[in-house]
Parts: structure tokens; sequence; C-alpha cells
């Protein structure tokens, strides 16, 4: 199994060795051909990440890398990360829609990648800024900004003004259509948190379909 991981440690409650005991948990689970991935933001301009202690933990294990977004890293456990971990060139193009086509999060996709939500909701949802870059809506808008290299070289790329104001409302809508159906959704509670397992791939249809149908 490949999954993307969104996780609040206080809302599951006190774990012996916190961060070390779940992710070790997790990889446990899904040794030895699985994926593990989460976000590991990189700061950039007024940009700064809060980053949690679990995903401090996870980005800094030896068997981890790390992607080189400007903005949009991730960090990647697995026998195959580098399949799935998308690095880049520092070009316009690929500069441009961190979370698009060329991201991890299309490459998790392609390959029946899964969202698993500890103790969060979704407004954490990294996996919709892929659903974002493929929906079209009235008012969406790409903006252009400039990057300048560590060797002086200046840089002109392009992104989606992305916005999660609407992604509880997605999950909440995927949540009343595909409940039922264990090949895509699974809900239960681990300590004291609510936790979800959802199949990125039919998630992130169903949210392209809906941004196209509700953003105005």
């Amino acid at each position: 199994m490949k999954i993307l991981l969104h996780v609040s440690l206080s809302k599951i409650g006190y774990l012996d060795n916190g961060p070390e005991t779940l992710i070790e948990s997790i990889k446990e689970l899904i040794s030895p051909y699985g994926i593990l991935a989460m976000p590991a933001f990189n700061s950039y301009g007024n940009y700064k990440p809060n980053l949690s202690i679990v995903n401090d933990y996870f980005k800094n294990q030896n068997e981890v890398i790390c992607t080189n977004q400007i903005i949009a890293r991730f960090a990647v456990w697995g026998s195959q990360k580098e399949k799935i971990a998308s690095n880049i060139e520092y070009t316009e193009d690929s500069l441009s829609f961190e979370y698009g086509e060329k991201s991890t999060l299309a490459r998790l996709y392609e390959n029946n990648g899964w969202s698993l939500f500890l103790g969060t909701d979704y407004s954490t949802c990294t996996i919709l800024h892929l659903a974002e870059n493929r929906a079209s809506w009235p008012s969406k808008v790409i903006f252009t900004e400039e990057y300048k290299s560590s060797d002086g070289k200046v840089i002109t790329f392009h992104d989606v003004v992305y916005q999660d104001e609407d992604f509880n409302q997605i999950g909440s809508d995927f949540e009343k259509e595909f409940q039922n159906n264990i090949t895509v959704f699974h809900s239960r509670k681990i300590g004291n948190a609510e936790c979800k397992l959802i199949n990125q791939k039919v998630f992130v249809d169903f949210a392209v379909n809906w941004m196209n149908k509700n953003r105005t």
C-alpha cells in the first residue's frame, strides 16, 4: 500500500515514544513493498511552514528521501521511493505547478495511492491540490513569480492560487457518496482520533468534478 499521511498526534492521545511509535508501526504494516509519504514543506519568502513533530521526525530518517521543490516538498520512504518521489530541474517548466502532473502527488495517484488522516480533517488534504491543478472553474487564477536560484539565475514560474476553504465540504460530500464502499473509503477511531483512509484516484476524480460544478 502507498500512503500519504496527515496526522495530529495530539488528537490520538498519549503514545509511548510518540512519533517514532506511530511511524514505525505504519512502516511495519505496509512493509515490505509499501510507500509512506508525508508533506515536508520548505520555507520560501513569507511562507514559513509549521511542520509537526511527526513530519519532522519522519523527514529526517536516514531511509527517507525528500524532494527538492521550492515549497511543495515531500518526504518518501519505501522500496519504490525513487519511483514516487518527484524531483525537479530548476527550469521554468519544472518549477511551475508544483502540485501538478510532475509532482509526487501525481505519482501517488498513478500508483493507486491512499490518503490516511489520523486526527486531521480534509483541510490538510494535500492530494486535493492535484485536483485543483486539473479542475477548471471561472475564478481560477494562475500567478507568475520569479525564483532566484543559488547561482543567481532568475527563473520565472507559474502556479495555481490554491484555496482550501472548501476542502472539508468536498470531503463531506465524498463521504456521503462513498462511505459504504470499502474499496474506496474506511473510517474508524484510533485512540481518541477519528481516522480515515481514502483511495486517492477516486477522491481526486470526484474533487475535480466537484470543483468544476461548485466553484464559481
